[in-house]
C-alpha cells in the first residue's frame, strides 16, 4: 500500500521461542511505466523484543537485510525510484491506510540496517548499465517518536532513506563517468595535436 506497487515474498521462517524470525527473496515491484523491480532483498534477519509479543505495541530490536539489490532506471526527467518516493509521500500525506490500520498492532524498530547492498543504474549520461555498491545503511528508533507506527508508515520511514542513498550513488556515480569522459576527451584532443605537430 505504501509503495503502490506489488510486493512478494518467497519464504518466511517464523521462531517464536527464540523471538526471531527470517523472510527471504522479498521484492518489491516497479511503479508503472517501468519495466522488473525496483527493489529485491536477499534476506531478512528479524530479532524480536519478546515481552512485546502480547502488548499493543511491537518492539523489533534489530533487522539486518543482507545482499540487497536497487535497480535505478531513468525515464525521460524521472526516475523509478524518484517515483516510488512520491508515492510515499502521497500515502504519508493521506490517512486512510492510517485509519484502518489505527486499531490493529503498532510497530516500534529499534534499529534496521541494510548491508551489503547493490545498486544498477541505467541513465542516459553512462549509456550503458553500471553496477555499483552501497554503502551500509542505518536507520534507528523507526516509529518510536509516535509511540508505535502502522505498517505502512514503517515502510515509509525505511524505505525513504534507503531510496534517497541509492539516487544519491546513482548521480554521483553518473559525474564521474562524465568526468572520465570529459578527461578522456581532454587528453585524446591533446595527443592528436601533439601527433599533428610531429607531421608538421
Amino acid at each position: 500500500a505504501a509503495t503502490q506497487t506489488t510486493v512478494r515474498v518467497s519464504g518466511v521462517d517464523v521462531r517464536p521461542r527464540d523471538a526471531s524470525a527470517g523472510i527471504s527473496g522479498l521484492s518489491v515491484a516497479n511503479p508503472a511505466g517501468f519495466p522488473g523491480n525496483a527493489i529485491e532483498l536477499g534476506g531478512f534477519s528479524i530479532k524480536l523484543d519478546a515481552g512485546s509479543l502480547t502488548r499493543d505495541t511491537l518492539i523489533i530490536s534489530d533487522i539486518v537485510v543482507s545482499e540487497a539489490r536497487i535497480n535505478v532506471l531513468q525515464q525521460g526527467t524521472t526516475n523509478n525510484l524518484q517515483e516510488l518516493l512520491s508515492n510515499l509521500q502521497q500515502m504519508q500525506s493521506g490517512d486512510s491506510t492510517a485509519a484502518e490500520e489505527s486499531a490493529g498492532k503498532k510497530i516500534i524498530i529499534n534499529r534496521f540496517t541494510l548491508e551489503g547492498a547493490s545498486a544498477s543504474i541505467s541513465l542516459p549520461d553512462l549509456k550503458e548499465m553500471r553496477d555499483i555498491t552501497l554503502p551500509t545503511i542505518v536507520v534507528r528508533d523507526i516509529g518510536r517518536a509516535s509511540n508505535g507506527a502502522t505498517g505502512a508508515q514503517v515502510a515509509q520511514q525505511i524505505l525513504r532513506p534507503v531510496l534517497e542513498k541509492a539516487m544519491a550513488s546513482a548521480a554521483t556515480q553518473a559525474v564521474k563517468d562524465q568526468a572520465t569522459r570529459k578527461i578522456g576527451d581532454a587528453v585524446g584532443g591533446l595527443l592528436k595535436s601533439i601527433g599533428g605537430d610531429k607531421d608538421d
